[in-house]
């Protein structure tokens, strides 16, 4: 059955509202008519069915019923992204979406390609907005990811360290030793894990000693160069099975 995100703020009684993205998916992609049986996600967690009831420019839906939901995230995921070209971004943003990945800050470090001014002050963009909610769709997920506003690595260190018991791993490609089984044991249950990813260009040496110093732990993927997008993607992969989530 069609899934459709609604904010829960546009919701009186059984009737429902959805945006005019949504409303244009409906009415102008999939033609759907009055009638027609949906289910809708208030991106809270609940799943409700419901029934097309007006097509406009602003579709309205009456919901009919509540369908039971699982939580199957055991530990949620941060993925700290440094600042990636173009549509590596938005494709990164995707698979993390779909691998269950809880909360996703963009990040602007020293070899992040550009201008780190320009980069730093933009807002999440819109399109990430909607890479989130159609990754959801496709894999049933029904809470969205969260995305951040881009921020500077200090920021990103400075708003991790304020959970004491998150457990915080930055892979790079300069650490030889420690591999992420070595600080990820089954006789050692976390209840949070941040992980940082670089840009195209890696994190500097000054970074990561800034990094080791407020007790984030660096971890090696192998001895494989890999691409950054397919750095988070096997990162996230590795650590979302590791923790139970997968």
């Amino acid at each position: 059955m069609r899934r459709f995100f609604f904010d829960p703020n546009t919701r009186l009684g059984d009737k429902v509202t959805l945006s005019e993205q949504e409303s244009y998916h409906i009415a102008k992609v999939l033609r759907l008519q009055k009638d027609s049986q949906i289910e809708l996600l208030d991106g809270l967690g609940e799943v409700f069915a419901a029934v097309v009831v007006d097509v406009g420019r602003n579709v309205t839906c009456r919901i009919v019923g509540q369908r039971e939901t699982v939580e199957t995230e055991k530990v949620p995921l941060w993925v700290g992204q440094g600042l990636l070209n173009g549509k590596k971004m938005d494709t990164t943003i995707q698979q993390c979406t779909e691998l269950g990945v809880a909360r996703l800050t963009p990040v602007v470090s020293s070899r992040c390609q550009g201008r780190p001014d320009e980069m730093q002050g933009r807002r999440k963009s819109d399109r990430w907005d909607r890479i989130v909610v159609s990754a959801c769709k496709q894999c049933r997920r029904v809470q969205p990811m969260e995305i951040d506003e881009v921020i500077d690595f200090p920021a990103m260190l400075a708003l991790t360290n304020q959970d004491a018991d998150l457990l915080r791993l930055i892979f790079w490609e300069e650490e030889e030793e420690v591999r992420l089984d070595d600080v990820m044991s089954a006789d050692q249950p976390v209840t949070g894990v941040c992980i940082l990813l670089g840009p195209e260009g890696g994190f500097s040496r000054s970074e990561m000693a800034t990094a080791k110093e407020l007790g984030w732990q660096t971890v090696s993927l192998g001895s494989r160069i890999l691409r950054a997008e397919t750095a988070t993607l096997t990162a996230v992969s590795l650590v979302q099975y590791l923790v139970g989530n997968l």
